[in-house]
């Protein structure tokens, strides 16, 4: 099996465990961390349902207006076509599972990210990281609703 590449997108690193390739398009599938406060813009995905489970840690979801605190053993489902915002507010380091289905998203964190650096800390995300996201997400089907 060939490495898991490891990308930055919004503070976050998110390892490609599973891309469409592998599930005839079915899904594909992340190990997400963060090792403090990090967010998502609001955005809408057109294309994608995500499914968020968290391993370790905190991550506080806001779905439609709505706000829900997911701690570690618990997830929660992101619908497509919903508005809806990620964010580590803890202050602590979370990790957690990001399932998409159907696959494509690993397309966006290509184009919209950037690989990391082996031993790389992860920073708030650069004007020009930002300006990429922007110009990848509509070809990803993703609109993003509010101003970084």
């Amino acid at each position: 099996m060939a490495s898991q590449p490891e990308y930055i997108l919004a503070g976050v690193v998110m390892k490609q465990l599973l891309a469409g390739e592998q599930t005839a398009g079915a899904f594909s599938l992340f190990e997400n961390s963060s090792t403090g406060p990090s967010s998502t813009p609001i955005h809408v995905h057109a294309n994608d349902d995500e499914t968020l489970y968290v391993l370790e840690g905190e991550m506080r979801a806001i779905i439609a207006g709505k706000e829900h605190s997911v701690r570690s053993g618990e997830s929660v489902f992101l619908p497509r076509g919903v508005a809806h915002q990620l964010m580590n507010v803890s202050g602590s380091a979370t990790r957690y599972l990001l399932f998409c289905t159907p696959s494509g998203f690993e397309g966006f964190l290509a184009e919209g990210g950037r690989l990391r650096i082996a031993g790389e800390e992860v920073r708030a995300p650069s004007s020009e990281d930002v300006a990429r996201m922007k110009a990848a997400a509509p070809r990803f089907g993703i609109s993003l609703l509010a101003a970084w």
